[in-house]
């Protein structure tokens, strides 16, 4: 990685450890451009964290102007955050009254018990997590309170709901364009064959209180593998996704890893195992040694942790952007397969036959048919991949 980018990692490195700042003061002696610096910060999603730690540890090695702007930058997530937090505790509020349970994870809820400091972690959604069966309900509880559906549903039918294969639709609020909030019925996609079934999130769910906030959470079991699952799922495309596993194991200090691993196997165990091989190569996150045992003797997990360096880290490499761009696809196949069991023949077939031909919403944006047309829907989806991939290589070539 380069230095800067290097700089980033080491302020999350010393934000988790209490050890002496020797590496990340001695970074910070070497050339640094604080342009690609403020880049990194941001692409990682890291801008607030890394501002908290170099206005810290920084004092004598960073120019006052620099300094001013740092700190400037982490009131600004402060005040912006709190009108998350006073959005979220109303929207909490509003589902209360309606008597409809609901659990917070990531945004507000994960700034607070993980990083303990609601500053430190950007956000760009709400979170909130129902029962199936109350889908529906919550969804025109929000409409009646200041939000619009920005997710695309077939046909505007209540049963076209399940067709979702995220579980989760989108909203927008009215008299403020930048609130956004995600209602999940799923914590996992279905496309992947591991799985969190959402009876037992909340049979497991318990009250959490913070900064005399009090909101259903799931259990830290639960919230490690989904923490693990969404980074996952999204290739671990930037450090706070990595940060967000570090921070929460490292706020549960009674985490059962018995049951983690329990709740993991089968078909999550890769998950869980790579997730936490990378979170101890990259921020260095000190693991029980039972753990580490467990995760580190799968020599599938160490492949599946290198690669996903690959991805954390591609921006980084001096390689063309159309070459990244014509083989990506291909890499994150390949580990998906991997996660999914790899020689399993079975599984690596269904999941690519799920990816090729289950529609989902950027399908309904691309073409309205009418609900007795649905079924189209399931032929359309394979061309419109086949002419986005053909699409996206002639724009490379054509820029080269």
């Amino acid at each position: 990685m380069n230095p800067e980018t290097n700089l980033v990692v080491l302020c999350a490195r010393m934000f988790l450890s209490d050890s002496e700042p020797s590496s990340l003061r001695s970074a910070l002696t070497a050339p640094l451009n604080w342009g690609l610096l403020e880049q990194s910060a941001q692409r990682n999603a890291m801008m607030p964290l890394v501002a908290y730690v170099l206005a810290q540890h920084g004092t004598g090695l960073i120019a006052q102007d620099t300094l001013k702007k740092l700190q400037e930058r982490l009131l600004r997530t402060a005040q912006k955050n709190l009108a998350w937090l006073q959005e979220w505790l109303r929207v909490l509020d509003v589902l209360a009254d309606s008597r409809i349970p609901v659990i917070s994870f990531k945004g507000p809820a994960l700034a607070l018990m993980a990083y303990r400091n609601l500053a430190l972690r950007e956000f760009a959604d709400l979170d909130l997590l129902v029962r199936p069966c109350d889908v529906v309900r919550t969804r025109d509880v929000l409409l009646h309170n200041g939000y619009v559906l920005n997710s695309d549903v077939p046909d505007n039918t209540d049963a076209a709901l399940s067709r979702f294969s995220d579980r989760q639709i989108s909203f927008g609020k009215n008299d403020n364009h930048e609130i956004k909030l995600d209602l999940h019925w799923g914590v996992v996609s279905e496309w992947s064959s591991f799985q969190l079934d959402v009876g037992s999130l909340f049979e497991y769910a318990s009250i959490e209180r913070r900064e005399r906030i009090s909101f259903l959470s799931l259990s830290p079991e639960y919230l490690l593998l989904l923490l693990c699952a969404h980074g996952t799922k999204h290739c671990w495309s930037n450090l706070r996704l990595l940060c967000d596993v570090a921070c929460h194991v490292q706020s549960s200090p009674n985490l059962n890893w018995n049951l983690c691993v329990r709740l993991a196997e089968p078909d999550g165990d890769l998950v869980m195992k790579h997730s936490l091989l990378l979170t101890r190569q990259v921020l260095g996150l000190q693991l029980p040694e039972c753990v580490t045992n467990y995760a580190s003797g799968d020599a599938k997990a160490h492949w599946l942790a290198a690669k996903a360096q690959t991805f954390l880290f591609r921006e980084d490499g001096n390689r063309s952007p159309y070459l990244d761009d014509r083989t990506r696809y291909l890499q994150v196949l390949r580990y998906r397969l991997a996660l999914e069991g790899g020689q399993r023949l079975r599984s690596s077939v269904a999941l690519v036959f799920r990816r090729a031909f289950i529609p989902n919403e950027a399908d309904w944006r691309s073409l309205r048919l009418p609900r007795s047309l649905y079924f189209l829907y399931y032929l359309f989806r394979p061309i419109r991949l086949v002419i986005e991939r053909l699409s996206i290589r002639r724009f490379r070539l054509d820029g080269r």
